[in-house]
């Protein structure tokens, strides 16, 4: 697998998605990481050219005098896109990714940028195309004056990933879709592989749990507690969080815990506003709140923080482009609210009143989160289409 980020630790939705699924896949197959370091990655404490992420899944991190840098500034300038991965990665032609592709039996690609260079030197291997988003989309979502240079190349390097691929993987039906419709893609090889959700480490909390993980959190009981989390400071996190203040101040009797690396990586409150930080506990934060608030209104792709706040039982506010992409339904999983101030806090406030009405609502969305979204079950799904593509045929799921 070769990505333009590293996937360790977890602090993304693609970095979280490619790690629960590689490290899956790594049951029964050995796989291998190719990931580029930015210059954030190398100054992290503890950063290690090499790690073993779980049993026959290693990554190795990749750094350059001049792409390391380069790709840096690309994830905080270039809407969050490392554009010019591929051509980083072709300066620096390294020997790693040579070898490894020659190892190999199939060559997955996490995003376009870096397509180009890979099919030049899979030699004959197949090569996917494992989708995080419809690119083009997502850009124009979260920047709507993009230029139109910036336009016609980022959909230049998609459709010809998407049409040059061996296979293609969408993470919802409406990407898959998208893919034919824009790019003439063949449907017969784009294979719908959704997020999900590690039910393992996401499910539901009783009250006194709850309480229990709030003091052991040291977050305080006084108040209702309503979560955002904030991973990074991409457009559509800063568009939501906006959204955040406006509503926490319309709501001073309520906490809001924001965890994530949004506005600095450090612990502090601002008012009746919690910020964590990055956490490697988040599920415990999680499940320590009343409810999820989701205002995201940009960006495109499935919501992997909705679906694992799902899983765990929370009930949810959100706007509609939060549930794109899946099959949770508005009224029965989730809390849809316009963007108005006014009416989010009158569906938070609905929300945290009707303590009943809130516990069949979270019930629901966890059911359907396990459903649907297991990790486990999607990574069958990406498995048995790796094995046709190299095999021309797949084993039988394993029954249960």
């Amino acid at each position: 697998d070769v990505s333009p980020r590293v996937i360790w630790p977890m602090t993304s939705g693609g970095r979280i998605r490619v790690f629960n699924l590689m490290s899956r896949l790594a049951g029964r197959h050995e796989v291998r990481q190719f990931s580029q370091a930015s210059s954030h990655d190398v100054r992290r404490a503890g950063f290690a050219e090499q790690m073993v992420l779980a049993p026959n899944y290693v990554e190795y991190r990749h750094r350059h005098w001049l792409g390391t840098p380069v790709n840096a500034a690309m994830e905080r300038v270039g809407f969050g896109m490392a554009v010019l991965s591929g051509h980083t990665l072709a300066l620096a032609r390294p020997p790693r990714l040579s070898e490894w592709m020659d190892w190999a039996d199939v060559v997955v690609v996490d995003f376009p940028w870096q397509y180009a260079y890979c099919r030049s030197r899979a030699r004959g291997k197949p090569v996917v195309l494992a989708s995080q988003n419809v690119q083009i989309e997502k850009a124009e979502s979260g920047n709507r004056r993009l230029a139109a240079g910036w336009r016609a190349w980022i959909a230049a390097l998609e459709r010809h990933a998407v049409r040059d691929a061996d296979l293609v993987l969408a993470v919802s039906e409406l990407d898959r879709q998208s893919f034919v419709r824009r790019y003439g893609a063949d449907p017969a090889k784009i294979v719908t592989v959704p997020n999900g959700v590690d039910t393992k480490r996401y499910f539901p909390a009783g009250n006194a749990e709850r309480a229990g993980l709030r003091r052991r959190l040291g977050l305080p009981e006084d108040r209702p507690l309503i979560v955002f989390p904030a991973p990074h400071a991409q457009s559509p996190i800063v568009a939501a969080m906006a959204w955040v203040r406006k509503v926490a101040r319309a709501m001073p009797d309520c906490n809001f815990l924001i965890t994530g690396a949004i506005d600095g990586n450090r612990p502090r409150r601002e008012g009746n506003l919690l910020f964590t930080g990055f956490v490697e506990n988040y599920p415990d934060h999680l499940r320590a709140a009343d409810c999820l608030f989701c205002p995201i209104e940009l960006g495109g792709g499935t919501k992997l923080k909705l679906i694992e706040a799902a899983a765990a039982g929370l009930p949810i506010v959100a706007l509609t482009e939060a549930i794109r992409g899946t099959s949770f339904r508005p009224g029965e999983h989730v809390v849809l609210a316009e963007p108005r101030v006014e009416v989010m806090v009158a569906d938070l406030r609905a929300v945290l009143s009707d303590a009943d009405g809130s516990a069949r609502m979270g019930a629901a969305a966890s059911r359907h989160a396990r459903a649907e979204h297991d990790w486990d079950d999607i990574a069958e799904i990406m498995d048995r289409a790796l094995e046709r593509l190299v095999h021309g045929t797949a084993r039988e799921p394993p029954t249960t």
